[in-house]
């Protein structure tokens, strides 16, 4: 196990503002034996031209923010640092971007130094921070690939993301992939790639489904209920459940999250349609433990087929029966998972699920979700940042 090192994480969300990530997971695990200083995003961008609607909602995206810059550095656990730095929410006009790269070197360099946080393992998922590479003499360098992050709606330069992207992985040391479809795709482009999946809190969710108690949140709504619990945005298909809540009435359609793009004026305002808001992620169990149903419902692109849903394990360690678009991770448990491939077909398969799940369908769910404890995945990462460490020190 990785023990005694600093570890500067480049994060992709907000310690503050969102439930955990993948990575909150994977930096709390290596936190057991290692320092952490946690970097929130400095790549808000309000100069973006809104693919998927990322204009709608930007003053929840505004407040969230300014609430974690409040905060700027503080100390949520005993080994984990969270920093907010300063910067000018604008992206790819070349003055801006000197600048602020000038503001965040002098703003990390002073709490690196205060922190002594020195020769650090520098863990990088926020592509912003590829301009920033030069600025550090790490012991080595991770690209964490749990996203196609050269493509990024809520940025106005794409090209730039893309050259961002290529400039991290060309430089980072070692490339772990949370797809099949990411690896297959980095392995072409770098030596030092390997796929470990995402993890689950398999404890959490289990207990929660042997828990009969129904959520404050959900109380009194009709049965049977089909649920989605995540971020609210215009990369959900909202066409596709506006089409399933007209064409199924006696189903109750509950969704979990903050709205921060994406117009769900007319999917609201359907009676058999609950719009509950963000749920805190220690009262999400309970919540995906209530479902009949768990849905992976988002526009299809090449971002979401080669995507991996943290709540893909969730939803199966709680044994919920699940209906997912197309995407590749899920399309690998297709004997457990319905997959869908237009409104229709979801639709039905929302419908098969209620009817025709079965108990040996939903003990192979519980047992793929038991294998994956991100107790599991974090010594598996670990692991693979000590063979980097011990093959670059191998270099004559």
């Amino acid at each position: 196990m990785l023990c005694g090192h600093n570890i500067i994480c480049f994060a992709p969300n907000d310690w503050w503002g969102m439930n955990p990530s993948c990575t909150t997971h994977i930096m709390r695990g290596l936190a057991e034996r290692n320092r952490v200083l946690w970097i929130n995003p400095f790549s808000s961008d309000l100069s973006a031209g809104g693919r998927g609607g990322s204009r709608r909602g930007l003053g929840v995206r505004i407040r969230r923010k300014l609430g974690s810059l409040a905060r700027y550095l503080r100390r949520p656990h005993d080994r984990i640092h969270v920093f907010s730095p300063l910067f000018v929410p604008i992206q790819g006009r070349r003055a801006i971007d000197v600048l602020n790269n000038v503001f965040l070197r002098l703003q990390i360099k002073v709490v690196c130094t205060c922190l002594g946080f020195r020769k650090p393992i520098v863990w990088y998922e926020n592509v912003r921070a590829a301009d920033l590479m030069d600025g550090f003499s790490p012991l080595t360098t991770v690209y964490h690939v749990s996203d196609l992050f050269a493509v990024d709606s809520y940025t106005s330069s794409s090209q730039r993301q893309k050259e961002r992207e290529a400039a991290v992985s060309a430089n980072s040391r070692l490339l772990i992939c949370v797809s099949r479809e990411l690896y297959e795709q980095k392995k072409r482009e770098h030596q030092n790639v390997h796929y470990v999946p995402h993890g689950v809190d398999f404890d959490l969710f289990r207990n929660a489904a042997e828990d009969p108690r129904v959520p404050a949140e959900i109380a009194g709504i009709p049965r049977p209920i089909v649920g989605y619990y995540g971020t609210m945005t215009g990369h959900n298909d909202i066409e596709m459940m506006d089409y399933c809540a007209e064409n199924l009435p006696h189903v109750s359609f509950v969704f979990a999250g903050q709205i921060t793009a994406g117009d769900y004026t007319r999917l609201g305002a359907r009676k058999n349609v609950f719009l509950i808001g963000r749920v805190p992620y220690e009262r999400i169990p309970h919540l995906c433990a209530s479902f009949d149903v768990c849905m992976l419902q988002w526009r299809m692109s090449e971002w979401i087929r080669k995507c991996n849903p943290l709540k893909m394990l969730e939803y199966m360690a709680s044994g919920r029966p699940i209906v997912s678009v197309q995407i590749a991770e899920a399309m690998r448990y297709s004997d457990v998972i319905s997959i869908a491939d237009d409104k229709e077909t979801f639709c039905k398969a929302i419908e098969w699920e209620l009817k025709n799940d079965t108990a040996e369908r939903r003990e192979k769910r519980i047992e793929i979700a038991s294998q994956h404890s991100w107790a599991k995945h974090v010594d598996h990462v670990s692991s693979l940042i000590q063979e980097t460490i011990h093959d670059e020190r191998s270099v004559p």
